[in-house]
């Protein structure tokens, strides 16, 4: 797959308000007192501060349609361009806050409080039957005729893993869907949905999942995502239900990114010296704050809290903040030319495992569904490249879907195709573009950086 090299740049124009001179003419000594009543008024119009949503000017949806044709000197279909869309109607949340600071933040263990909570509520006062595990405190435990898995990793090095899990032993065959299971694993699954009837308590609201969370674990959370969906296993059909939170700062949302829908960092790869000597990928800072519910049934099915967080002020200053309007822009101007350019700067992979970026750049239409707009925090690496503390900047986070019909590549001999066929990115919790609220610039996060700069820094 050939690369792009395209330089992009974009200019925001901005009104300059010029301010002619003024004739100096001195008419009295005299000074005139203004009224009390009109002092008392002014004084208290300077200090009352717009709030970040009156300061923002954003509407409570976005809407847009955006079609186009582009072309690349480097597409193999020269003549006909890719027909690239972009739709909508997506919801804009702001904070319900007066300001937004600069904040700083560090890892932190997963408190021994938290972890007893976790098998108190969800193992019942069951015995755990620990399992050996050098790297971590695991056992299982048998509830309500259901087999849990509990798990705690604690982290050893700065880059490691802290994490905190509670669920089924093999849930995952409960999503499988028509997957083809052995006798074996079929039946138990049989059995498994019987016992979550039997558990449970129908199906879970938001409220009751935000609620179960707040019992469990400090701070403050937000719901970023929820979902439900039918699982069927014969005569036997349940409802699964899946919460995705994200920590609050001050009423401030720490955006979501799931961190297995992002492509492999290319600084985290295995690299080579020119005499063929091989070196691990070091990873880059940690991965972000992780904290998730399922439910089937109203039965708890997994939980996982993974790095938390601890925020403190860098100052209380009051941070400047762009109007949407400006900020739209800037996503509509950039989102277009992103397709477009080199594997790096593209969109985000189909998953984390995958090299490639799609759309490709051959394909015959990219069509991207913009399905929520957020101003939240995101973590950005100090000044320092601690792996155990970096700041939060507020950025807009545009999340969405696509789908790319991509073409047929030759293989072989070139007689033989492997059709691509629509490849298509709709896990929840992908940004797929980040813009800093203060400034305009784009940022790239799989590098962590600023890739594309459209403001004015």
């Amino acid at each position: 797959m050939k690369k792009i090299k395209m330089f992009m740049g974009a200019v925001l124009c901005m009104n300059l308000l010029a301010v002619s001179g003024c004739d100096r003419a001195v008419q009295s000594a005299v000074v005139e007192e203004k009224d009390e009543t009109d002092q008392k008024k002014e004084e208290n119009k300077k200090t009352v501060q717009e709030t970040v949503a009156e300061q923002v000017e954003a509407p409570e949806t976005y809407r847009a349609i955006i079609q186009a044709d582009l072309r690349s000197a480097d597409r193999e279909d020269k003549e006909n361009p890719m027909k690239f869309t972009l739709t909508a109607d997506a919801p804009v949340k702001v904070p319900d806050v007066d300001t937004i600071c600069l904040k700083k933040v560090k890892r932190v263990a997963i408190s021994e409080e938290e972890q007893n909570k976790i098998k108190d509520t969800f193992g019942k006062g069951q015995l755990m039957q620990e399992e050996n595990n050098e790297n971590e405190q695991a056992g299982t435990y048998t509830v309500d005729g259901l087999t849990y898995q509990y798990s705690y990793v604690k982290s050893e090095q700065e880059s490691d893993v802290e994490e905190l899990g509670f669920q089924i032993a093999k849930f995952i065959f409960d999503d499988c869907g028509d997957m083809t299971l052995a006798s074996s694993e079929k039946k138990e699954r049989e059995e498994r949905f019987q016992n979550y009837i039997k558990a449970g308590s129908g199906k879970v609201s938001e409220k009751e999942a935000k609620e179960k969370v707040s019992g469990l674990v400090s701070g403050d959370w937000e719901l970023f995502e929820s979902s439900s969906k039918a699982l069927t296993e014969g005569n036997t059909t349940l409802e699964k239900d899946d919460f995705i939170f994200e920590r609050a700062l001050d009423g401030i949302p720490v955006n979501y990114v799931r961190e297995i829908s992002l492509p492999v960092n290319e600084q985290a790869l295995e690299w080579e010296n020119e005499d063929g000597t091989l070196h691990e990928g070091q990873s880059e800072g940690w991965e972000n704050e992780v904290l998730t519910m399922d439910f089937c049934s109203g039965t708890i099915q997994s939980f996982l809290h993974r790095n938390p967080i601890e925020a403190s002020n860098v100052s209380d200053e009051r941070l400047f903040l762009l109007p949407f309007d400006e900020v739209k822009d800037i996503f509509e101007k950039t989102i277009t030319l992103q397709v477009m350019t080199e594997d790096k700067n593209r969109m985000i992979a189909v998953d984390g495992g995958s090299n490639y970026r799609y759309p490709s750049i051959d394909a015959q239409s990219a069509e991207i569904t913009i399905t929520k707009v957020q101003l939240g925090y995101m973590r950005m690496p100090d000044s320092e490249g601690s792996n155990t503390e970096a700041v939060l900047i507020p950025v807009w986070d545009f999340y969405g879907t696509w789908t790319s019909e991509e073409p047929e590549y030759k293989y072989g001999n070139g007689e033989d195709g492997l059709v691509m066929g629509d490849v298509t990115m709709d896990d929840a919790g992908v940004s797929l573009l980040t813009i800093d609220a203060r400034d305009g610039s784009v940022i790239q996060r799989v590098q962590a950086g600023w890739a594309v700069s459209t403001g004015n820094n």
